[in-house]
């Protein structure tokens, strides 16, 4: 059985001890396993690995010249028979598959794996852990070290580079309408605030308006002008519904009603030619007959709840304004 000994320091923070070491992953493939809670009901406590996110990892590495500073958590088994020696600031232990057990990092880990290459990583080690003390140490690593939140990295994103044109596109708007629209004050660029639009939802809401329909390849100013008379009818027709959560800056309503804005934006250019905001407020009628108070919980569900009872509204004005016409009249 192989033995391996490698470079390490010593580091003492609350009477407890660790070490630091940098490890190649052809090593680490031989020793580490993950607690999944899956595959031991009894006494696993971590998630399941995500095996489309350790290829994401893989591909980051392999082809986008990726790098992984960040340090993996392990906990030494006793199956390892793991050492430090002082004298010569050491590590040593044998090889065995279930040798180092993952407390933090295990899709990085496993997206090194995946990648087919020998990559040197940071790697922090705990021994003589009990049980117990893995998972208080899994739980506090999970619920006490938070990760950037993804509405700051879409506010930085044009600063590294990496921006796509949508994103590039979606940035541009949002900041014009935080400007001058009804949305003024009503957006928050940079982090969650509540009642205030993310850029997280907002580009979500936004997706389609670049993808398909009337603003497909229009300019950001075209596109600014038509969202911003759009956004204003909106607010009228949700004032006019009377109801207390009917509100433009409600994430959910926010999304259903950029749901509909293909449908609304045809039918007003059908109808009236043009895409003035008193053009847009008399397509965008009809919701405001939905009782917006009924809708409860902030999912997923509630969002298609609301984005379906739209939909049905505007199908019953379009019945409406054919009538009972007579069969021998039709064809």
């Amino acid at each position: 059985m192989s033995v391996y000994t490698y470079d390490a320091l010593v580091c003492s923070q609350n009477k407890q001890e660790f070490y630091i070491a940098v490890l190649p992953t052809e090593i680490l493939e031989k020793v580490c396993y993950v607690s999944s809670r899956d595959q031991d009901p009894k006494e696993g406590f971590q998630r399941s690995l995500n095996e489309s996110r350790a290829k994401d990892i893989a591909n980051y590495m392999n082809n986008k010249d990726g790098i992984i500073p960040s340090a993996i958590i392990l906990s030494a088994q006793d199956t390892i028979q793991f050492s430090f020696n002082k004298t010569k600031n050491t590590i040593s232990f044998k090889e065995n598959n279930h040798g180092f057990m993952v407390l933090d990092g295990q899709h990085r880990l496993y997206g090194l794996f995946k990648s087919g290459k020998n990559y040197n990583i940071p790697v922090v080690i705990f021994n003589n852990l009990t049980t117990s003390e893995e998972v208080n140490l899994f739980i506090d690593i999970n619920t006490t070290q938070k990760g950037v939140p993804t509405t700051l990295l879409l506010d930085i994103k044009n600063l590294s580079g990496r921006e796509t044109k949508k994103e590039e596109k979606q940035r541009k708007l949002f900041d014009l309408l935080n400007e001058d629209s009804v949305m003024a004050g009503l957006l928050s660029p940079s982090k969650s605030k509540v009642g205030k639009i993310t850029r997280v939802v907002f580009n979500q809401a936004t997706n389609e308006i670049f993808e398909s329909g009337f603003f497909k390849d229009k300019d950001i100013e075209t596109t600014y002008k038509g969202l911003k008379n759009y956004l204003a009818a909106l607010e009228i027709t949700l004032i006019k519904s009377k109801s207390d959560k009917a509100k433009i800056n409600n994430g959910l309503i926010f999304k259903a009603s950029l749901g509909i804005f293909h449908d609304i934006i045809d039918m007003c250019l059908e109808k009236y030619g043009d895409l003035k905001e008193s053009s847009l407020t008399a397509c965008l009628e009809p919701i405001s007959r939905i009782n917006y108070d009924s809708y409860q919980g902030t999912s997923n569900t509630t969002y298609s709840a609301i984005l379906s009872d739209m939909k049905e509204e505007l199908r019953k004005e379009n019945r409406s304004q054919y009538g009972e016409l007579d069969k021998a009249d039709l064809f």
